[in-house]
């Protein structure tokens, strides 16, 4: 439990750095700085045009979930397990990802997407497994905590199935890991 408390306290306390402006949840509005912002973002594919639904559109701070009217989506092909990453920089021990779904249509495609972080880049599967998504409401924005769970890559992954992948955004809540 006290562990749980200062991984919070410490998400709380982020106010240097690479701070934001910019959420998908008002509670977060300047208080915590979101670590993937602007962060090189990877995908599996892309569907079906290159100005559309690219990676980084899920860490450019737009949370409108419109994939049609905005363009402010990340993308797919249906595919075999599709997977999205976000490289962070640098080890995080995260405490919290918030994950934007589609707002205009398709919500439940992302239902059983699971959230991983960890330091494997190329194995998602091998990252610690935070979570996964059941609230599949069109727009709806999923809070996975992942409880101080360490690494460099935050990814997103649908298992075991066949389908498209998008999300709208993606916000990534924690501390720097100590150095050992």
């Amino acid at each position: 439990m006290v562990k749980i408390w200062m991984g919070l306290l410490a998400t709380m306390a982020i106010l240097v750095g690479r701070g934001e402006t910019l959420t998908c949840n008002p509670w977060h509005y300047n208080r915590v700085a979101n670590l993937a912002r602007g962060r090189l973002a990877f995908q599996s594919s892309l569907y079906p045009d290159p100005d559309y639904g690219v990676a980084s559109k899920a860490v450019d701070g737009n949370c409108n979930g419109d994939w049609y009217g905005s363009r402010s989506c990340t993308h797919t092909k249906q595919e075999y397990e599709p997977w999205w990453y976000v490289d962070l920089g640098d080890q995080y021990a995260v405490n919290t990802v918030l994950v934007k779904n589609r707002g205009d249509c398709c919500g439940e495609r992302l239902k059983g997407a699971e959230i991983r972080v960890g330091n494997y880049r190329g194995n998602h599967k091998s990252n610690f497994l935070c979570g996964t998504i059941s609230d599949v409401r069109w727009g709806s924005l999923s809070t996975i905590n992942c409880y101080g769970a360490k690494g460099h890559y935050v990814s997103i992954i649908i298992p075991g199935r066949s389908e498209y992948l998008h999300v709208c955004e993606v916000e990534v809540y924690g501390t720097r890991a100590q150095k050992r």
